[in-house]
């Protein structure tokens, strides 16, 4: 009888913490501010909703995501005035919240007690790599190893597209004729090296391991915005024989996948699961899953564990980067025998070089974290432009 008391009385009071837990919750207050993409773009910032709302069910949180095109400070200076306890801010713009919001003094200084989360740039480090403000934290996404993966996955279907992809529809340069693969960067810097970078040694790994040698098309001026200069580039890059284009370039994505279809050859996109935007001419998509990164980070000030003032990595092992699930153009896949069992083995190579990858026996070249890559050192990729 006594054991059932206790045992009773425990489960009570374990009752009684997490009901205490959830009220204080009910007081914790967290803003989402969304890129000017909008809400519902099917991928970066509809995932970070989805992770918010999983946090709101889960933690009783109060939530409130804000859709803001031209005015993120204002935004930020509201949730700030408003009281919000945590602050994410999807939008590529810091100025106002680190430097200086036109008062003299940045939102972070005005507003000590609000814990405001940037994404995709070490915005909150000074030159030194100390950091400025107390009470903001840098989100990053080691998209340089989705990157490697994508690269990785290129050749091994390119070098088997002839019994992959056997639909009229694919014009696929031969490998006897050329072997190479382009990438699309819309500016030289490091948050669109590290895609760059990573896709590069992607090649380079398999190709060595298959011992042949392909050719590189890239440029980094392409801009962020489709454009008919940058369709006639990534074009010029399929008919000179590259049957992949990746492209980290924001709406020139749009021509890259255009290019892929008229050419019957593949794309492969960035940050969200584009691969059924095109169906048939997206190979796969190097993927920010901001859901994972939202509701970790709001577990973590829930249960006070969070570190203001840091940076925050998410790798391939947290399931917040990496490619997609190969599912879309799985199903342009030929259903023949020998192709499925050629596919099969390509998906388990790739799951191979994520736990690689993981486990740290492949590195990957991480410009975010200043890493440069020596093209030379890639014994079997060329620069071809």
């Amino acid at each position: 009888m006594k054991k059932v008391l206790v045992v009773a009385f425990s489960l009570f009071a374990l009752f009684l913490l997490v009901g205490c837990t959830n009220e204080n919750n009910e007081d914790i207050k967290v803003g989402l501010i969304v890129s000017a993409a909008g809400a519902n773009d099917n991928g970066y910032n509809q995932f970070a909703i989805e992770g918010l709302n999983q946090a709101k069910d889960e933690f009783g949180i109060q939530i409130q995501v804000v859709n803001t095109a031209n005015d993120v400070p204002g935004s930020l200076e509201t949730l700030g005035e408003e009281g919000f306890d945590l602050v994410f801010s999807l939008e590529y713009n810091f100025g106002a919240l680190i430097t200086d919001d036109g008062s003299g003094q940045s939102i972070a200084e005005k507003y000590p007690d609000t814990t405001f989360v940037v994404f995709n740039a070490f915005a909150n480090t000074d030159e030194n790599g100390d950091k400025i403000h107390d009470n903001v934290i840098e989100v990053l996404f080691n998209v340089n190893e989705g990157s490697f993966l994508a690269g990785a996955l290129a050749v091994l279907v390119n070098e088997n597209h002839e019994l992959l992809f056997t639909d009229e529809d694919y014009h696929f340069t031969p490998t006897s004729t050329s072997r190479a693969v382009g990438f699309v960067g819309g500016t030289q810097s490091d948050g669109i090296s590290v895609f760059g970078y990573g896709f590069a040694q992607g090649v380079n790994y398999i190709a060595t391991e298959l011992n042949v040698d392909y050719d590189l098309y890239e440029t980094y001026s392409a801009g962020f915005g489709a454009s008919t200069e940058n369709y006639n580039v990534i074009n010029s890059y399929y008919t000179s024989g590259a049957n992949f284009v990746f492209a980290a370039a924001g709406g020139v994505s749009t021509n890259m996948k255009n290019a892929a279809a008229a050419n019957g050859k593949l794309a492969i996109d960035v940050d969200a699961n584009q691969d059924a935007s095109v169906p048939g001419s997206v190979l796969t998509s190097v993927l920010k899953n901001t859901n994972v990164a939202i509701y970790d980070i709001v577990e973590q000030f829930v249960e006070d564990k969070l570190e203001s003032g840091k940076h925050v990595f998410y790798d391939l092992a947290s399931g917040a980067t990496g490619i997609t699930d190969l599912t879309t153009i799985q199903g342009f896949v030929s259903t023949e025998a020998a192709a499925q069992t050629k596919w099969n083995e390509i998906k388990a190579k790739i799951a191979e070089l994520v736990a690689d990858i993981s486990d740290g026996t492949i590195d990957v070249i991480d410009a975010q974290a200043g890493e440069v890559l020596d093209y030379s050192t890639l014994t079997h990729v060329n620069k071809a432009n």
